[in-house]
């Protein structure tokens, strides 16, 4: 099982960027995000004001993809289901910045920034015959 954890955080830290889908209205939306990881926990920065935080504060569950090279039918890669909390922390949001995100908010100390941190209750290795179900201990 070990090993299998090890493959799926090593999938993690080598794709930054999945689908995150909510829930809005009783029907699934999903997009493209970009994530940062500390082990299983995620982290996307976003604008508060955005159809998905409101979706969040409704329902905070949220299931992401994350991996799988296109046009390899054997890859690997992993789906989280977890709870989302929300935070405007400023520590944080220094900690997860990164230089391309100045196209998208007026710098680091932009009011409309939001933490989405991502909590899973599963994480499941996927792409081979067998699905790993992996469970992650956070405590």
């Amino acid at each position: 099982m070990a090993d299998e954890r090890d493959k799926a955080l090593k999938i993690i830290e080598k794709n930054k960027i999945g689908t995150m889908s909510t829930v809005s209205e009783n029907k699934p939306v999903s997009r493209y995000m970009t994530f940062f990881n500390e082990g299983f926990i995620l982290y996307t920065l976003t604008d508060k004001r955005t159809d998905k935080v409101e979706d969040l504060e409704k329902n905070p569950h949220t299931f992401i993809l994350l991996g799988y090279d296109t046009g390899l039918l054997n890859n690997k890669y992993v789906e989280i289901a977890g709870q989302v909390s929300i935070t405007e922390d400023q520590s944080l949001i220094e900690h997860l910045w990164s230089p391309y995100m100045n196209a998208i908010f007026d710098g680091k100390d932009d009011p409309n920034i939001t933490v989405l941190k991502i909590k899973p209750d599963t994480v499941t290795l996927r792409g081979t015959k067998d699905s790993e179900i992996i469970s992650v201990d956070l405590n």
